[in-house]
C-alpha cells in the first residue's frame, strides 16, 4: 500500500488496536504514540497494547501515558473482533509476541506498517518501505497524508524513533528526506538535545554495572571481526537491572574499527534465549537470522532459540564467518 492508500485506509475505519514488537524500542512506540494520537483526534477509538511493558527510559515518549500492555488493557473479544489491528514496526506477526494469539489472531483486520523487508506474506494489508530510516518516519507521512496537525508530544515522539532508528541520522537508509522530516518535526516542538538526553544520557547506575559485566563477556573472533556478548538472567538479577536495560549494548563492540558484525545472545525473563546481530553493512545480518526463523534487515537482525547457549552460538559463529569469507 502507498502512503495515501494507507491514510485513507485508517480513515476509513474506527475502531483501532495499535501493537509492536516484543521489547518495543523507540522506533516502535513512537509510531504507536504519534499513529494512535492522530487517530484519536480525528474521533477514532483507538488502544494501543504491546505484549509487554516499555523500559523507562522510553516513559517520555508516550508523554500521555496511553500504551499499555497485556496485562493492564484487558481488552474483551468483542472488542478485539471489531477492532483493525495495526502492527507498527515489525515484518513478523509473530515478533508481537502474545499479542499474536490473544490479539491479532481475532482481529477483523491487519495492517502492517513497517521498514524492514517483509517476510513471505501477510495475512492484512501492508505498507513496507524498507528504503526509509525508519518507521516513525513513514508513519510522520501517513498522518501528514491525513491532514493530522503535528504538535509538539507526536513531533518529539515521531524524532526520539528517527534519532534511535537511524543511528543519529549515521546509518544508510538516512537520506535527505529523513532530514526534512527531522527539521519539521523541530519546527513543530521536538527539541533534538533533550531527546538525546533522555535516550542516551538517563540510565540508572544498575544499568552502568550490567553494561560492565555484560562487556567482561565479550569475545572475538574471525581476526577480531566478530564480537559475541552474553547476557544470562543472572546477571540481569545481580545488577538490579531488568532485560530492557540490555538495549543498546549490542552497538558497542561497532565502534571497535576491526568489529564487522557485533552478535548479543541473552536471557529475557523466562529464560528464553534471543540473538541479536548488527553489522557495518558488510554482512547481511538479516540472512543470517532468517537461518534461525528470525530476521529484521541488513544491518540489524535478530531471533529466538530454543536450544542451548553454546550450541547456537557455534552455528552463529559458523554462519557469520562465511558470510565473511564471501563478501
Amino acid at each position: 500500500m502507498t502512503l495515501a492508500e494507507t491514510a485513507t485506509y485508517l480513515a476509513g475505519r474506527d475502531d483501532f488496536i495499535l501493537s509492536s514488537h516484543e521489547g518495543p524500542d523507540a522506533d516502535g512506540l513512537g509510531a504507536e504514540f504519534a499513529l494512535g494520537t492522530a487517530l484519536s483526534s480525528l474521533g477514532k477509538k483507538v488502544r494501543i497494547v504491546n505484549a509487554e511493558r516499555y523500559s523507562d527510559c522510553y516513559a517520555f515518549i508516550d508523554s500521555t501515558g496511553i500504551i499499555e500492555n497485556l496485562m493492564e488493557a484487558k481488552l474483551d473479544d468483542k472488542t478485539i473482533m471489531r477492532s483493525t489491528v495495526v502492527l507498527v514496526d515489525t515484518n513478523d506477526v509473530m515478533y508481537t509476541g502474545d499479542v499474536a494469539d490473544r490479539i491479532v489472531s481475532k482481529a477483523a483486520e491487519i495492517l502492517v506498517i513497517d521498514h524492514h523487508e517483509m517476510k513471505g506474506e501477510e495475512n492484512g494489508r501492508i505498507c513496507s518501505m524498507p528504503g526509509l530510516s525508519s518507521t516513525c518516519e513513514i508513519i510522520y507521512r501517513i498522518i501528514s497524508e491525513m491532514g493530522y496537525d503535528i504538535r509538539e508530544k507526536v513531533a518529539s515522539a515521531l524524532f526520539a524513533g528517527i534519532v534511535y532508528d537511524s543511528g543519529s541520522f549515521a546509518y544508510s537508509k538516512t537520506g535527505v528526506g529523513t532530514f526534512e522530516v527531522a527539521l519539521d518535526l523541530v519546527r513543530r516542538g521536538a527539541n533534538p538535545s533533550k531527546i538525546h538526553g533522555a535516550l542516551y544520557e538517563s540510565s540508572a547506575i544498575s544499568v552502568l554495572l550490567l553494561r560492565k559485566d555484560v562487556l567482561s563477556t565479550l569475545e572475538l573472533h574471525a581476526g577480531n571481526c566478530i564480537a559475541i556478548q552474553t547476557m544470562t538472567r543472572d546477571v540481569v538479577r545481580n545488577t538490579g537491572s531488568n532485560y530492557q536495560d540490555s538495549e543498546g549494548l549490542i552497538n558497542v563492540p561497532l565502534q571497535a574499527a576491526d568489529v564487522e558484525v557485533s552478535v548479543f545472545f541473552k536471557e529475557d525473563d523466562e529464560g528464553t534465549l534471543r540473538c541479536s546481530l548488527r553489522g557495518k553493512g558488510n554482512v547481511n545480518v538479516a540472512q543470517i537470522a532468517q537461518n534461525f526463523g528470525g530476521g529484521g534487515h541488513k544491518s540489524a537482525a535478530g531471533f529466538k532459540s530454543p536450544y542451548p547457549l553454546e550450541t547456537i552460538k557455534a552455528k552463529v559463529l559458523l554462519l557469520v564467518e562465511s558470510a565473511l569469507a564471501d563478501r
